[in-house]
């Protein structure tokens, strides 16, 4: 045995052996890949966001458990057919998202569940009360569409002059009584064709998970008092010298990037708007 060989034999000496084919990740992710259904190569969606919720969904639905190590990189590849940005991509969305961890010199572990919802909403932060208290609430969109960004948009998103932003205005009812006016603006660059999905009694936050692999981690809210203009008035039924409570929230992903810009004007004599606070930290309901 030559030198070199007698070094590598040491160096490799006492560590377990990984046999990948054999693992039980690597036997559930086989089994997974038998399934094409889920990879659409003619979808708008990336193949990488793709198998991102894949996994995800797996891993959610315990076929791949806690603390179970996954092949390497290329071994998923090879499994799936992907090339490795895709992979990498993926696994590196999930461990941003508390779902796998990485160990130095070891590999990608599935993580322990926590005990915390994947994305949040604006409008539900907003209505949830009204809902848990037995109130109906609907909306209806009066827009939705791609347009170049306001002063306000270029300055939340740190767009340049001629950026774009998706933007959804919708009037929330809580038993039919119009309670909330909102313009709700997204970054146009992080999400090609939105303005073509169907939004319809859907949450935008879903979307923006399921079709980008976007989610939403934290939000900053401010509230003041506000006289509404004329057109806010007339959707949302008020009299020209009625106040509403104007509400903003920038709701920033996983790389501390702002992700939505909401804004809003709520009618507190619909409903009040209910804060909670415990320990230093604050919700609004």
């Amino acid at each position: 045995m030559n030198g070199g060989a007698v070094e590598m034999d040491k160096r490799s000496r006492g560590r377990p052996k990984n046999d990948e084919n054999n693992s039980p990740a690597a036997k559930a992710l086989r089994q997974m890949a038998k399934d094409k259904a889920f990879f659409d190569r003619k979808s708008h969606t990336p193949l990488w966001v793709q198998f991102k919720n894949a996994l995800a969904d797996k891993i959610h639905c315990q076929v791949l458990l806690p603390d179970m190590r996954l092949p390497s990189e290329q071994t998923i590849c090879e499994i799936f057919g992907v090339s490795r940005s895709v992979v990498r991509m993926a696994l590196g969305s999930l461990a941003t998202e508390g779902l796998l961890y990485k160990v130095a010199r070891t590999g990608v572990f599935v993580a322990q569940p926590r005990m915390e919802t994947d994305f949040l909403t604006s409008n539900m932060s907003v209505h949830a009360d009204l809902e848990a208290r037995g109130y109906t609430v609907t909306s209806k969109t009066f827009e939705f569409s791609r347009v170049k960004a306001d002063d306000a948009e270029i300055r939340v998103f740190n767009l340049p002059k001629d950026g774009t932003v998706v933007r959804i205005g919708r009037i929330y009812y809580s038993d039919g009584a119009p309670i909330t006016h909102t313009i709700i603006s997204l970054p146009g660059y992080k999400v090609p064709d939105f303005e073509h999905l169907d939004i319809e009694d859907k949450s935008m936050f879903q979307l923006l998970k399921d079709r980008y692999g976007l989610v939403a981690k934290r939000a900053e809210r401010w509230f003041t008092a506000a006289m509404p203009s004329v057109e806010v008035c007339e959707r949302l039924a008020l009299s020209s010298d009625q106040p509403v409570i104007a509400i903003e929230s920038i709701a920033y992903d996983t790389n501390d990037m702002p992700l939505e810009f909401y804004r809003a004007y709520y009618n507190s004599a619909v409903a009040r708007i209910h804060v909670a606070t415990s320990n230093g930290d604050s919700a609004s309901n």
